[in-house]
Order: C-alpha cells, then sequence, then structure tokens
C-alpha cells in the first residue's frame, strides 16, 4: 500500500503516453473506462469483498485482479484525458492560418530576442481573445494563444491588451531524434499560430497591464530595482533567477553553460528546494517565537503560494508547492506525513489538469529528482552513515535525485555532469544560503531600501564565490561525460541495477546478471550487424544537412544553408540531433548554400573537425568511394547512376522527365520553390515502387548500408 499512488499516477502518465500515440477517439477511451471501472465493482461486489479484506489478504488472488483492472482503468483514464485535451486544441480556429487578421488579445509572455536584418526582435505569447480578417472588420470570438515576433524596440509590456496586425501561419516542427519536444509544449499552451511582423505599426496598445499576473510582475521589478542599487546587472538578475526563476535571456550565456555543466542549472528555476527553503525558515521562525502550530500552517501555506505566484506557478513550483503544504499539514494535524503519497497525488492532480505535462522535460525532470530522494536517501544515507550529518545529507540527496534522472539526462542534455557531486556539496550550500538572503533583502528592501542593501552587501561576496567557485569546477577536465542517447538495452540494464540496489534485494543476483548480459549483447549486436555506412538526413526546413558514419568511425557532414532560414539552425536544430546520435566531432564538413562561412564557423564552434570545413564543388556528389549513394544540390546529371540511393535537395534544375526509375532509394526535399515538382516525384517513386522519404513529410531519415542492401527507419519508426 506504500506505492499504490505512485502506481495510480504511473498507470495514468503511461495512459497518457499510450493515448497520445495511438491516437485513438476519446469516446473509445471512455468507454473503456466505464466497462473496467463497472467490472471492478461487480467483482468486488459478488466476491463480497471489502476494503479491509483485501488489505488485509497480501497478494492474493483477488487483489491481484483489482490492481491489473485498476492499472488498465488508470491507464483509459489518462488516454482519455489527453485524447480530451487534444480535441480541445483541434477546435481552436486552425483555419485563419495564413490570412491576414486583426487579433486583439493579452500578451502573456515574453520570449527570446534576437538579432535579423531588420534589427533586434522578440517573441510574444498573445492571446488570441478576438479576431478579424483584415480586409472584413468584422471581430468573431476566439480562444487559443498565438507567438508573435515583432520589433524589440515596440514598446509591449507583459499582461497588456494590444490589438495585433499581420499574416499568421500554422506551426511546423522539426521532426529530429533528440530535439526539444515543442509540440506538446504549445498544446500544453494552447499555442497553435505563429506571425511575424517587423512593421513599427503592427501593435497598438488597448490597456495598460492590469491583473494579479500584472502586479506580480511589478514586485519582480521592484525587487530587481532593490538587487540593482548595491549588485551589477550581471549579479542582480541571478540572484533573481536563484528567488523566482526566468530571467535567462538576461543572464550572460557563459553562466548558464557552466551552470549546466556542473548540473546545478536546476537551481535557477524555481523547485523544491527553494519551497523546502522557504518552509524551513517558517517553521524556525514559529519556534523561535513560540507560535502555535495551527498559525505557523496559515503563515506557511500563504507564503508558498505567494512565493508561487512570484515564480509564475511553472510545473516544478506547482509539485514542490503542494508537497510543502501537504507536509506542512501534517505537523498540525500531527498525523504521519508519507512523501511518496504527496509526489504521486501532486503528480496525478497536475495531469489530470493538463496531461500534456508528461512530455515536459521540467516536469519529468523535477518529478524523478523528487521520486529518487524520496524512495532512496533513508538507505543511501544509511550508507554514507560515516560521514558528518550535514555532509551526509547534501550528499545523499544529491546522489538520489540522480539515480533515476541518469537515461534523462543523457537523453535530452546527451551528457553526465561528472563533477555534479562536487558541486552540489561545495557550491550548493552557497546558492542556499543566497537564496535565504535574496529572500530576506527583496522583503526588507521593499520595506525599508537601506536594511535590504545591507543584506545585500553580505550576498555580494558570496554570489562572487559561488559563480567564480562553479567557473572552477565547470573547466576541470573532462567535466562532461559524452555518450548521446542509451540504446533502450542500456536503459533496461541500469533499471535492473537499481532494482536489484534498492528494492529486490533477494534477487539482486539474478537482476545484476541479467543487466551485465543486456549490456554485453549490446555492443556484440552492433558488431555482428556492423553497416558500412549510417546515412542520416535531418530535417532541417529550408536547410539540408546530412550526416554520414563510416564502419571506421569517420563522420562527415554535409550541410547546404538557406537564406531564408532560420541563422541559429546549427545551433537550435543540427546539434542536438548529432549529440542525441552520440556525434561529437567530425571528420570533415562540406559547406555550401548562403553565407557559407558563418555557417562553417557555426559548425566548428559546436564540433571539432579534423579535416576543416570545405567548401562544395560541383562534383563532389558520393558521399563515399564505393558507397552507391549520392547528394545533389543544385545540379542534375544527365543520366543518374543505376541502382543508388539518390538525395535530391533541390528540383528546381532538375527536368520531370529524368526520374530514375532503377534507382534504389529516393530522397527528396521539399521546398515552397518547387511547386507541383516535389508531389510529382514521390507520385512517379510510388508508382515505379521505389521506396521515397522526404524530411518535411518523415522527419528525420536513418539509411544504413550492410552488405550491399539499404535499409531505412523514419522518425516515425516506419521501416523500408
Amino acid at each position: 500500500m506504500i506505492y499504490a499512488g505512485v502506481f495510480i499516477a504511473g498507470a495514468f502518465w503511461i495512459g497518457i503516453l499510450a493515448g497520445d500515440r495511438l491516437g485513438i477517439s476519446v469516446y473509445i477511451w471512455a468507454a473503456g473506462a466505464f466497462c473496467l471501472g463497472t467490472g471492478i465493482l461487480c467483482y468486488l461486489v459478488k466476491k463480497g469483498f471489502l476494503w479491509t479484506e483485501l488489505k488485509s489478504s497480501g497478494m492474493s488472488a483477488p487483489i491481484r485482479i483489482m490492481a491489473v483492472g485498476t492499472a488498465c482503468l488508470c491507464c483509459c483514464m489518462g488516454a482519455c484525458r489527453v485524447q480530451w485535451d487534444s480535441q480541445v486544441y483541434k477546435d481552436l480556429p486552425h483555419h485563419i492560418a495564413g490570412a491576414e487578421v486583426c487579433i486583439e488579445g493579452r500578451i502573456e509572455e515574453k520570449g527570446y530576442s534576437f538579432t535579423s536584418e531588420k534589427g533586434r526582435m522578440t517573441r510574444y505569447v498573445l492571446s488570441l481573445d478576438r479576431y478579424a480578417y483584415r480586409d472584413e472588420g468584422i471581430f468573431q470570438d476566439g480562444s487559443g494563444n498565438v507567438y508573435v515576433t515583432i520589433p524589440e524596440r515596440i514598446a509591449a509590456p507583459l499582461h497588456s491588451c494590444i490589438s495585433y496586425t499581420g499574416k499568421v501561419k500554422a506551426l511546423t516542427y522539426y521532426r529530429n531524434e533528440g530535439m526539444y519536444d515543442s509540440r506538446h509544449r504549445d498544446q500544453e499552451k494552447k499555442i497553435f499560430l505563429k506571425s511575424y511582423n517587423d512593421k513599427a505599426d503592427c501593435i497598438r496598445l488597448r490597456q495598460a497591464p492590469a491583473g494579479w499576473q500584472a502586479v506580480r510582475e511589478q514586485v519582480r521589478q521592484r525587487i530587481t530595482a532593490v538587487f540593482l542599487t548595491v549588485l551589477d546587472a550581471d549579479g542582480a538578475h541571478i540572484l533573481s533567477s536563484l528567488l523566482f526563476g526566468g530571467c535567462y535571456d538576461e543572464l550572460p550565456p557563459s553562466i548558464l553553460e557552466s551552470f549546466s555543466i556542473t548540473g546545478l542549472i536546476h537551481i535557477l528555476s524555481v523547485s523544491g528546494s527553494h519551497v523546502a527553503l522557504v518552509l524551513a525558515a517558517v517553521q524556525t521562525l514559529g519556534r523561535v517565537l513560540r507560535w502555535r502550530e495551527n498559525h505557523i500552517f496559515f503563515l506557511s501555506s500563504l507564503l508558498v503560494l505567494v512565493y508561487g505566484a512570484l515564480a509564475d506557478f511553472t510545473a516544478p513550483v506547482i509539485r514542490a508547492s503542494v508537497m510543502g503544504l501537504v507536509c506542512a499539514y501534517s505537523l498540525v494535524a500531527r498525523r504521519e506525513y508519507t512523501a511518496i503519497h504527496a509526489l504521486a497525488l501532486a503528480v496525478l492532480g497536475m495531469l489530470l489538469y493538463s496531461p500534456c505535462l508528461a512530455y515536459d522535460l521540467s516536469f519529468r525532470l523535477s518529478c524523478g529528482a523528487s521520486a529518487g530522494i524520496v524512495l532512496l536517501q533513508r538507505q543511501v544515507g544509511q550508507w554514507l552513515s560515516f560521514l558528518p550529518s550535514f555532509l551526509r545529507d547534501g550528499v545523499s540527496v544529491c546522489i538520489c535525485a540522480q539515480v533515476l534522472l541518469v537515461p534523462l539526462l543523457f537523453f535530452s542534455f546527451h551528457a553526465f555532469p561528472v563533477y555534479s557531486l562536487i558541486a552540489n556539496i561545495t557550491v550548493g550550500p552557497v546558492l542556499d544560503m543566497i537564496i535565504l538572503l535574496g529572500l530576506a533583502a527583496a522583503v526588507t528592501g521593499s520595506v525599508f531600501l537601506p536594511a535590504g542593501q545591507a543584506v545585500l552587501w553580505i550576498i555580494r561576496p558570496l554570489l562572487m564565490l559561488a559563480v567564480k567557485g562553479n567557473y572552477f569546477i565547470a573547466d576541470l577536465p573532462h567535466s562532461r561525460f559524452w555518450s548521446g542517447a542509451l540504446t533502450f538495452s542500456s536503459v533496461c540494464a541500469w533499471y535492473l541495477i537499481v532494482a536489484a540496489v534498492f528494492f529486490l534485494p533477494r534477487k539482486r543476483r539474478f537482476l545484476i546478471t541479467a543487466a551485465i548480459l543486456l549490456c554485453l549483447l549490446q555492443p556484440v549486436w552492433e558488431q555482428l550487424h556492423r553497416a558500412d555506412v549510417t546515412v542520416r538526413v535531418f530535417d532541417m526546413g529550408m536547410d539540408r544537412a546530412t550526416c554520414a558514419v563510416y564502419s571506421d568511425n569517420s563522420v562527415y557532414l554535409w550541410y547546404n544553408k538557406s537564406q531564408w532560414a532560420n541563422p541559429e539552425q546549427v545551433a537550435s536544430v543540427l546539434t542536438p540531433a548529432l549529440r542525441h546520435a552520440g556525434i561529437f566531432r567530425l571528420s570533415g564538413c562540406i559547406v555550401s548554400g548562403s553565407n557559407c562561412d558563418k555557417t562553417a564557423a557555426q559548425v566548428a564552434s559546436q564540433f571539432p573537425i579534423d579535416g576543416g570545413c570545405s567548401a562544395a564543388k560541383a562534383e563532389e556528389r558520393v558521399i563515399g568511394g564505393a558507397i552507391p549513394y549520392y547528394i545533389y544540390m543544385n545540379e542534375s546529371p544527365e543520366r543518374f547512376p543505376q541502382g543508388t540511393c539518390l538525395e535530391i535537395q533541390s528540383l528546381r534544375s532538375i527536368s520531370q522527365y529524368s526520374f530514375p526509375q532503377d534507382a534504389a532509394a529516393v530522397i527528396i526535399h521539399g521546398n515552397t520553390g518547387q511547386g507541383d515538382r516535389y508531389t510529382e516525384w514521390l507520385e512517379y517513386a510510388y508508382f515505379y515502387d521505389i521506396p521515397r522519404f522526404s524530411p518535411a513529410q518523415d522527419g528525420e531519415i536513418t539509411g544504413t548500408y550492410r552488405q550491399g542492401i539499404w535499409t531505412f527507419k523514419t522518425y516515425g519508426g516506419d521501416m523500408a
């Protein structure tokens, strides 16, 4: 019964993943949930079992049947909830995509800023309250949110009501392995359109910021202004991020990179440790002043809610707030507080409210770290009993927070912070002290500025010490263990070891043996089925990128840059895709298209290149001597090679009558400048029964050439 809450929340989470993957109608899932619920109830009534009897019967047949039925019921409910949410998202006014519209709404969120040919541009999230086609002028009620990108010089205060005019487009996503899941993030926030307008008159202010969110923003700005009276701009923004999260655009990139390398990046966003510090401070103050426990609980609840509001009630903040309030209430009610039940309750409630949080990286990291601490800390603390208590607690929390997250860390960040433990036990306590002092400075400085400034003078050297210490640890050799995403067998082996060490000690020998076999079988299998070359064609939008990995582990990249594409496409799209595949070094790189020098410099800044970057030549079409794979950029031959795999990056200069009828496979890149030629070639390939692929439709394409045979796999999992 200890893990009943986790069992239910986990089954609900699995149901969300299954429902989103299968895409079955919400009504079918609802019918399944109803049938399962009715079946469980009828079974219990028929057998005459009461809850107390089930509880005392251990793992007997009735309780096993009920456990399986409950798991299936929770899965159906999770699938039903995510399909309902998907239907709500589909019902948003997608039909206005491609039209010039006037939108009236509120600025909900400020995104990132970048430099374009027109100057500095900023992306905002605008709620769509009403809209009208520009030529008609008749407003209709709307819903959802829209990305709008406008010049930075235009005043667009957060939470103000504006009128925006521009052309809206449907959202598109790059489907490469290792990319951040933007699709579910946008669905969770009900964002379904985007618009870009570099004209100064594209918006008109209708109402100044109002509401509690505007008040929250004003409070945060006032607190930051207090910090700026003593700290420099970087220090004030670092302290503001430590206290309330956000402010990432104002932070130096080197700060973010160093905190990422040491594994302390989580402390720049509000999580359970922040809420725990607030509750600990209130509990200590209340006991010193001898307050009643119910008064302490009331003050704790109030401060947690205020603090959560200042931190924008992000997913980790809500989870930590729920757990913290349950913990605080347990002290008043004088009942045993089971943290695992509180965690399960928080997770289940948040997934019920927004099922797309199941795909949110910060939510996954927060839940995984909390579960590791709750489930494993007592046992790890016993192993470290020889250490002093203050050091034992810090080390055990650091270890437990990462044990369950190792596969997710490699999948999302493609590396493991080697010195994370050192950073957490040296820099971490200093940052915790800064957070407590920063909260004191924010409160006292808002009431009486000199008192807040006195606290800030204490924070200043501590903040410098923490930042410099973190830089030092990040600059140590081999501070990151680069690996790429772990294989499925490696993930299974890891969790078998975790189960053997922490949960099933009686079966430890069997589980560890199975884990070792999985680790040994994977490289043996890969060696026996080693490919002559593996080609990856990435979904890059207007850009083109192809990577070839040969049997001798040499890696070559071909990159064709479009003048219409995002100038930062290498860092935002290509780099995570290559690192996810375990590629961290290139043997050579060939760059073509627009602004080759800048593109080559961007690639070189992300990956060491043994042979350097070179510009593409007209005759460089073959990716490897005996490998039957050809890349055609903007030129075409009089006749295509026979029996080869062909990648056509542009069809503009290729005759529609030159289709290679005997090709082994064709990979065709599509863009708006090719008209119907793109569709025609895909139809020709279908007519001649030739395997055909397109990054625009299939996402990332992986081709493997072994013993004279090509096999392909797409992002969606299709094989050919």
